[in-house]
């Protein structure tokens, strides 16, 4: 494993060097969607899973074999499409010009998901930006590629765009078509059978990857919603707490020792080191023996065996500061990876940047609207067939597919594993990059850095011995910490082909980063597609309706030219972002949360920030302000507080505090009482320096209404409405299940209205 690493890192740095001189002029773009197939039975009012995307996607003139199989998309040509952003007609283009939306569905690049129900798609190509494109290209492009897909369905399966299946994993009734026997030797699950994996060799083996380098099965709480009737305290009915220990389902050959899995006999010669506030390990030899974590005393001496006594019996703390572990008290237990990767639907934006400089600031800046974005696309409230007490599927994700090692998690003295990790593979970003060194954007400050992470010591140092700095290279170090899930002969081999490393896009370096995924992702340029340094906007749950995923494709494609054009200012500090996309997954989260942001979007770039301070409006201060005003109710909803107005806490200047808690419409539509200018209104004043026509530009901001509606509460989130529909069905008792029957009137309710027979003006803006 180290031999990869090393060669990994040689070909970061290759990519790097390689970049210096090169810039991209055509800013592009592209988005990956994707659906799950379901099988539906009128006679029984029953809605399974249908096992048959491989039958799909060869219908489709794509496969399902091993090769189809990437962690980065591959894009084989970039084309242009109506007016570039400046207005200009593009009739110098080389690469096809066509916009016809029924083409294009059959050119799009389809591919497997780790789940035979679900699959993937992109655009073959990369989407030169403009306007115009988005106003009427995108939305057609993504109901021709429905059409299609639809077409090959058979008369009882329905697509669906949704994150999770209601009922997947339902231990008292049947959720996939020929369902068979639990505890299978692929999943080695309770809850999910065999059946359920795409047995393709990448996706098992990153399976099997996941449960052997945790040393067990993962396990993830979700808590269940309390309603009228739910029995309280909650015991989850299909796994027992009882088989849980320190956070794992145990295996029943995976032993009690220490729980470092495979990952014990790995080859882990390079040293660790902490990031932030952390002390750093400077030792080649091994793990770093003394970490400070914030929020918490240090823990002192794990390699020589000491562990904190709260760790050593019992369940662990939710609130200890170094393991994020849910408790598993009134929560549904889930105990398969497949829950987290690959078994729902996705929407994803990658953009591609001019140079390494422009992909910094798009990193940086759209990091900290991640949890705007999760609540505002919120759409899986049921889990397992049960109303949960959360509306995003976020936290889930990243849970399922935890696989640090008892030691990496503090359990268990470090002794083979690279150190201690604070959170999983999947997850929010440890640190920004800040801009690049020869950058003269002055916004960065290194105390947004507030939080610890861990980083390969040797690739760190490799990295900047090779002309990097050190902000990238610990950012890509941290990769490394990590091994690869599974590694064959063959990708040993590849590190002597000169050819395949230069040619085949880094791919050892690729397998690194399609292991690791946070809520935005920056990718190196791809010798194979020609594009330049990209970065994924991973925190968005994909929309029913076509329309509602075109406008928010549309948004953050339109905010990223914004924060390139009006240099925009967006920093908080990684504790406030984390804190938010806590906040973003609750119940409502979009009406009624509140959220940090940054008061003043347009200072900073010249090192003039705005006065100091935060302006709370009481409620949960998360550790920054100490008090609450007298006369403020503590457990407010958004709307209260809004209602009841701000406070002042806090030694800021209500006009010029460098933060304030604001409700999602008014860091996107505005708030005059803070002076704050919403996100949304800043993107809609952008729009006459594109040049467009006045029916295209006027055709773009409806678009984009339905983002201003569903942040002023005008129209509801998914989540909301399934939450709603289950709450005033007929067959549900007010006990949290959500049965086989309402399952199958909800989703024939939500395919009637994505096909547009059934209204509903509560979710969106159109009409039937």
């Amino acid at each position: 494993m180290e031999e990869i690493r090393k060669q990994a890192t040689t070909q970061f740095i290759s990519s790097w060097r390689s970049s210096q001189t090169k810039k991209v002029q055509d800013f592009s773009w592209h988005e990956t969607m994707g659906y799950v197939i379901v099988k539906r039975d009128d006679a029984a009012r029953r809605i399974v899973l249908s096992p048959r995307v491989t039958d799909i996607l060869s219908a489709l003139g794509s496969t399902s074999n091993a090769s189809s199989v990437g962690n980065h998309p591959l894009v084989r040509a970039i084309r242009r499409s109506g007016k570039s952003s400046s207005g200009d007609n593009d009739s110098n283009n080389t690469s096809s010009s066509s916009s016809d939306p029924d083409e294009d569905a059959t050119q799009t690049s389809w591919r497997p998901a780790h789940a035979r129900f679900a699959l993937r798609c992109e655009p073959p190509y990369m989407r030169v930006f403009s306007a115009q494109q988005l106003v009427t290209e995108i939305p057609e492009c993504l109901r021709a590629r429905r059409r299609l897909l639809k077409s090959k369905l058979k008369e009882d399966e329905m697509l669906l765009s949704i994150s999770q299946f209601p009922l997947l994993g339902d231990t008292t009734n049947i959720y996939i078509d020929g369902q068979g026997s639990m505890n299978g030797p692929l999943l080695r699950s309770q809850l999910l059978s065999d059946d359920c994996l795409h047995q393709i060799p990448p996706f098992a083996l990153e399976i099997d990857g996941i449960i052997e380098r945790r040393g067990a099965v993962p396990y993830t709480a979700v808590p269940v919603f309390h309603d009228a009737d739910t029995p309280w305290p909650f015991v989850d009915p299909g796994l027992s707490p009882a088989a849980l220990d320190f956070g794992i389902l145990r295996l029943p050959d995976a032993g009690a020792g220490s729980g470092s899995g495979s990952g014990g006999n790995r080859d882990r010669d390079s040293g660790c080191a902490m990031g932030a506030h952390g002390k750093i390990g400077s030792n080649n030899s091994g793990p770093a023996n003394t970490v400070a974590m914030n929020g918490g005393p240090p823990i002192t001496n794990l390699a020589q065996g000491r562990i904190i006594d709260t760790f050593q019996s019992g369940p662990v703390p939710a609130s200890s500061p170094l393991l994020e572990i849910p408790s598993n008290r009134n929560s549904l237990l889930l105990d398969s990876p497949l829950f987290g990767v690959g078994s729902g639907g996705i929407l994803r934006v990658t953009l591609c940047a001019a140079d390494l400089d422009e992909a910094r600031i798009l990193y940086d800046h759209l990091a900290p609207i991640s949890a705007i974005m999760i609540a505002l696309t919120a759409g899986t409230p049921i889990v397992r067939g049960y109303l949960t007490d959360r509306d995003s599927y976020w936290d889930v994700q990243c849970s399922a597919v935890d696989d640090r090692s008892a030691q990496e998690r503090g359990f268990a003295p470090l002794t083979t594993a690279k150190g201690k990790l604070m959170k999983s593979r999947f997850g929010t970003i440890d640190s920004y990059l800040g801009p690049g060194p020869n950058s003269k954007d002055m916004s960065f400050n290194p105390q947004y850095n507030d939080m610890d992470y861990t980083y390969d010591n040797a690739a760190n140092m490799a990295m900047m011995g090779g002309g990097v700095d050190k902000e990238l290279s610990q950012h890509v170090a941290r990769l490394f910490i990590r091994d690869l899930h599974f590694a064959t002969a063959k990708m040993l081999r590849d590190k002597d082909d000169a050819k395949n490393s230069r040619s085949n896009g880094q791919e050892h370096f690729k397998r690194f980063l399609g292991c690791n995924r946070q809520n935005v992702c920056l990718y190196p340029p791809n010798t194979r597609t020609r594009s330049g340094w990209e970065v994924e906007f991973v925190s968005l749950e994909v929309q029913l309706t076509d329309e509602e995923n075109a406008a928010f494709i549309s948004f953050i494609v339109l905010l990223s030219r914004v924060i390139i054009s009006y240099s925009l200012n967006l920093y908080l500090p990684i504790s406030m972002m984390n804190q938010n996309m806590a906040r973003a997954q609750q119940v409502n989260a979009a009406k009624e949360q509140l959220f940090y942001f940054r008061r003043d979007l347009f200072s900073g770039r010249d090192g003039k920030q705005s006065g100091p301070g935060l302006i709370s409006r009481g409620g949960d201060n998360g550790g920054w302000i100490n008090t609450h005003a007298g006369d403020f109710k503590a457990n407010a909803t958004a709307s209260e507080r809004e209602a009841l107005g701000h406070h002042h806490l806090g030694t800021g200047s209500p006009d010029t505090a460098e933060y304030v808690e604001l409700t999602i419409n008014e860091i996107l539509n505005g708030s005059p009482v803070h002076k704050v200018t919403g996100l949304l209104t800043i993107v809609l004043s952008y729009l006459p320096s594109l040049g467009l026509e006045y029916q295209a530009e006027n055709d773009l901001r409806r678009q984009l209404v339905l983002i201003r509606r569903r942040a002023s509460g005008k129209l509801c989130t998914l989540a909301t409405w399934m939450r709603k529909f289950v709450q005033e069905h007929p067959d549900y008792r007010h006990d949290s299940v959500v049965s086989p029957t309402v399952n199958y009137d909800m989703l024939r309710t939500l395919n009637d209205i994505e096909e547009g027979r059934v209204a509903a003006p509560e979710l969106l803006t159109r009409k039937p």
